[in-house]
Formats: C-alpha cells, structure tokens, sequence
C-alpha cells in the first residue's frame, strides 16, 4: 500500500497547497495541535508554513516516534472528519499540510532560528511532556536573540486566561541570562488561546481499517468532529498579521474569559456528568451514552437544573450552545470513546463542575444532585484504577480493560482505595485527600460527603443505579 507523501498526492487527486516558506512553529505533536490547531490553520491560513519541533526525550507511549512517521511523511497527515452540522452528516478526509518540516537535532534547530520570516509560535500549554517542548523552544530564543533578530508571537493554547503568561515566565526561567530574559519579555508576545475539539490520532486497529478505505497508509491519521475552534486573546493588529479575515473557524477576542467560561462550565462540565455513569453503565462511547434513554434523561438534567442556572450568561444566549454540545455528544460518525476524549476528567470536574458545586451550595445549603452522583460515579471509577507495571493506570469493566489518562499522582492515590470499600470510608477518603482537588477539602461544601456515600451506596447495591428525576 502506497504511504502518505507528497509525490503520490497527484495520482490521488488530492489537492496540494503545501506552504512554500516556513513562517510558524509548533513545539510538540499534540492532539490540540495536530487535532484542531493545525487543521484550522491549514484551512485558513494555507501559506502560514509550520516548522514541527518535537519535545526533548523520549518519543511515543506506544512505541512508536509520532516525530519520524510525521518526517518520512515530510509533515503530511489524514485528518477523517465524521459527525453532523445540524441535520447534515459531514464524512471527509483531510490531507493536513500546514506542516512543511519537523526539526530535528541541534544544528536544525538554529536553521530554524535564524529562518527571516519567522514569526509565529504555537505552544500546548496543557501537553503532558510540556516541559520537554519549552526546552527546545528555550535555545530557539536564545539563538534568535544571539543572532540579533526579532521576537516571536506565542500563541498558547490552553484553558487559562493567563497560560501566556505562564509560559513567558517558563521560558524566562529555561534562559536564564537577565539580558536574554528582558529581551524575551519585549520582543516577545505571548497570547492565551483556546483550541477546541474533539481529536485524537487513531490507534492501530483504526488505523488500519481507516486506510484500507482510503488505499494509502497514514502513520499519523487522525479523527475529528466537525466542530473545531481557536479562540486567540490578541491585538486586532495581530489577525492582520496572520492575515485573518473576519469570522472562521479561527477568531481574534478581545477578552479569552467568556470563550473559556463558556466551554467549562457547559461542554467540560457535561462531559464530565455522562463520563464515569457512562462507563459504569456499560457505554463506550458518547454517542452510546446519549442513546442510553435514563442516562440521557440524566444529562438533561444535569443541564436544564444546573448548569445553566449557574452560567453567568442568559439562557437564551447560552442554550444554542448547549444544543451544539448534545450534537457534538451523539456524533454516530465517530467512535468518541468515553473516557479517551473524557480525558483528564479531574480537570474536567475542577475547571467546569467544582464551581458550580460550590456556588450551588453556598445557595442552597445542598450539593447539586447530579453532579454530585456524577462526582460519586467518578470516585467510583478511579478507585478501580490499577497501573498495569509499565505505569498506565487501567479500570476493568468485566473482561474489558481501558487505559485512565489523568494525573499519575492522583491515580496514584485512587490505586490506594477501592471501589468496594465502605462507602463512608470511600467518600471520606476521596474528598478529603487535598492532593486530588488542587488543595481543597472537597468535604467541606455543604452535604457533599453524605451525598457521595449514599450515592457510593446505592451504586454498589445496584450497579445500574441513576437517580431518577425528583417527583413533581
């Protein structure tokens, strides 16, 4: 079978645009990259040109060097789109091409550097190896700077509105010199951005099957849905700079807070809700979620009652939002596997669903009742998590065993308990360990731990447990 490459784009009849000049550089090869980033900027800004700069270390979990399939394909990907706009289905493939070079070694590296027309950085704040990126990233300036050439705009994709912030004050600390640090700070911009989207490249067996369809084999393909947006927080000098137009898939905002409020608080803390019930119910992906008639009733709940009483914007403004997460949900075109896109859920639950528990409490003297079985379900879940000695953490389901991808201290900790403790014993344990919740005390909102019990209860009485809808 043909391999994905430039020469056999023709005989394919796939449309070449690849950029001429490189005038960007991504540091790593992440799913918020590769998934969403790069594909808008290939439709968007087809001239733009990206350099690929892996992380320092080792490469690939699987055993694979994600870096060396994307150079043998000189920087050439298959993202598979699948899922609906509105009442439309969209089923296409995508041949990225934003991508023109993956840098490699030390001496590349300052080629790269002293490239004149580059000016554009993009960083994945939230990438697991992120310090291994800002390394390489580190003795770019350093070069550029030696060299005496300008700065460059870092967009940083991430979901704080001060992650550019963050990543200014890492690369001033990896340079080290005081002169080279002053410098970075005024050359440099450093812009917090949203990359939204579910994406994920394709493991082996979809892999294979998805590129005897197409007939050419694609060691980096990807699936996405067809949503996909990048929120960056910039100067409107800066869209024109990019050469950006109004509206798109890629937007320049005055102010990243309401974007990012917005996904939290309605598309995180959602997923977060159907996540672990989902998996303890039997689902695997969310399109078998929302087919599943009391779970969806659930999540249905878990919006009209709570998350949208606590969002900060009008109902009207936020539910065609809301209407747009359900579709993203049901996507039938896309095997969205729960708990690989769920991934991390402890963030999902800190960033979107903790907020909402609090100020729902603070109100109410109570915990809300859906996130709180949903919490219940996901200290559930977790304390079945085992590393399995090469340290991935799995929970079994059955015969059926899945990898949990979240943060190795906390799973360290879940490995600690199990999900046939006690249930007094299980909720205190979970919520009162600091090291789980960023530091909290999750017991002291009002009701929570004995909510989690008696929700811990009834699950391990019944494993199909839900609670049902409270009686007129």
């Amino acid at each position: 079978m043909q391999h994905l490459h430039p020469s056999m784009m023709e005989r394919y009849e796939i449309p070449a645009h690849i950029p001429a000049r490189v005038r960007a550089v991504q540091f790593g090869l992440g799913e918020a990259l590769l998934g969403v980033a790069d594909r808008l900027i290939d439709a968007a800004l087809p001239e733009l040109g990206i350099a690929c700069v892996p992380p320092d270390g080792p490469r690939g979990g699987d055993g694979a060097d994600p870096a060396a399939l994307l150079r043998e394909q000189e920087g050439l990907y298959t993202l598979l789109v699948r899922g609906y706009r509105g009442e439309t289905p969209v089923k296409r493939e995508v041949v990225v091409q934003s991508i023109v070079r993956v840098v490699e070694g030390e001496e590349a590296l300052k080629a790269l550097a002293a490239e004149p027309e580059l000016a554009i950085a993009l960083v994945d704040t939230q990438s697991p190896t992120l310090d291994r990126e800002l390394a390489p990233a580190a003795r770019l300036l350093a070069a550029r700077w030696a060299a005496g050439l300008g700065g460059l705009a870092f967009v940083c994709l991430g979901e704080r509105a001060d992650c550019g912030e963050g990543i200014c004050n890492a690369l001033a600390a990896l340079c080290g010199d005081a002169i080279l640090g002053e410098w970075l700070r005024d050359a440099c911009a450093f812009y917090p951005a949203l990359a939204d989207g579910l994406a994920y490249r394709a493991d082996a067996h979809e892999a294979a099957r998805q590129c005897a369809e197409m007939n050419y084999a694609d060691g980096m393909l990807h699936l996405a849905e067809p949503y996909a947006r990048m929120a960056i927080q910039a100067p409107a000098a800066f869209a024109a700079r990019l050469g950006l137009g109004d509206g798109g898939d890629i937007e320049i905002v005055d102010d990243l807070s309401p974007v990012l409020s917005q996904k939290r608080r309605l598309f995180d803390a959602g997923l977060f809700a159907m996540a672990a019930p989902g998996w303890l119910l039997g689902c695997d992906t969310l399109a078998d979620c929302m087919k599943h008639e009391r779970l969806r009733a659930f999540v249905g709940r878990t919006y009209y009652d709570e998350l949208l009483p606590a969002d900060p914007e009008a109902r009207r403004v936020a539910a065609p939002y809301v209407i747009q997460c359900f579709e993203r949900f049901e996507n039938p075109l896309s095997p969205n596997g729960i708990l690989r896109v769920g991934r991390p859920l402890l963030r999902r639950f800190a960033r979107g669903a903790l907020p909402v528990m609090r100020d729902w409490a603070a109100e109410n003297f109570e915990p809300p009742r859906c996130l709180s079985f949903a919490l219940a379900a996901t200290i559930m879940l977790y304390a079945g998590a085992r590393p399995d000695g090469e340290g991935v953490y799995r929970v079994a389901r059955g015969k059926q065993s899945q990898v949990i991808d979240d943060d190795p201290e906390a799973l360290a900790v879940f490995a600690t308990l199990s999900h046939d403790m006690p249930p007094e014993a299980l909720a205190y344990a979970a919520l009162a360990d600091r090291e789980l919740w960023n530091g909290a005390d999750l017991r002291e909102i009002d009701g929570l731990e004995q909510r989690v019990a008696l929700d811990i209860a009834n699950m391990q009485r019944d494993p199909a447990y839900l609670p049902e809808a409270p009686a007129e």
